[in-house]
């Protein structure tokens, strides 16, 4: 069986059975953006812990009140083999009455319970069930880690924010001094689109007091850092000490 991480999940609506594939969710149920950043954040946050989905990577999940109460049902038929498309029900009136923070950790049970669904084995449910609890605690200011380095003198993580309390999404350095037993961290770049980070932090390398990260340089890189100055170098002393 084919081990892909999952990529995203996405919300969608249906009121009625058709044959056309559903819309987005945000016509029929009252859902705001920031409700369908939760299931960016979850989905790319499991990534980073290697949740697996197996033959797809892409989740897309319908709301209808044609089943019952968060009755989860795997679509009869599937659109790609790179999707997987469940079915779960939400009482219309029930969901829009709600307030965006009640609507927020509605959302984030009902993608759990789906993602319990897909979950292989005791370990991987173990991942949806603590992502949960943290994106309950730290909602849209969790830190999603994009890359590491590790020697014996010292840790660079670069991390990242989905629109952290609705601001631009920010990349965030974390530099530990592993000798002396120093934290440092500071977000360091505004993004443009959170995806950016992927091309923009290809490599991490220590030079001096200097750290220099390098982006990708393939045609699709150029185009998602050509807005920014690359190669991105930070200066350690400009960076602040953890509490």
């Amino acid at each position: 069986m084919a081990e892909k991480r999952i990529i995203d999940i996405r919300l969608f609506e249906e009121l009625e059975n058709t044959r056309s594939f559903p819309d987005y969710a945000g016509k029929i149920y009252a859902i705001e953006k920031e409700v369908h950043l939760i299931c960016t954040r979850f989905a790319r946050k499991l990534r980073e812990q290697n949740f697996i989905t197996g033959e797809f990577d892409h989740v897309y999940i319908v709301m209808t009140p044609l089943l019952g109460e968060q009755v989860v049902r795997e679509a009869e038929r599937q659109i790609d083999k790179r999707v997987k498309c469940y079915y779960v029900g939400v009482a219309i009136d029930s969901f829009n009455y709600k307030s965006v923070k009640e609507k927020e950790v509605y959302i984030l049970e009902l993608v759990a319970k789906v993602l319990l669904e897909i979950a292989h084995n005791a370990e991987q449910a173990d991942l949806v069930i603590s992502t949960h609890q943290l994106l309950l605690q730290l909602g849209s200011e969790v830190e999603i880690t994009h890359l590491t380095k590790e020697t014996k003198k010292y840790k660079i993580m670069i991390t990242y924010q989905i629109h952290p309390n609705n601001a631009k999404s920010k990349a965030i350095i974390e530099y530990h001094d592993l000798q002396q037993a120093v934290k440092r961290k500071k977000a360091f770049l505004e993004l443009n689109m959170y995806e950016d980070i992927y091309f923009l932090a290809s490599t991490v390398m220590l030079q001096k007091d200097m750290i220099c990260i390098k982006p990708k340089t393939s045609e699709t890189a150029r185009y998602h850092t050509k807005d920014y100055v690359t190669p991105i170098n930070l200066a350690i002393e400009e960076i602040p000490y953890m509490e």
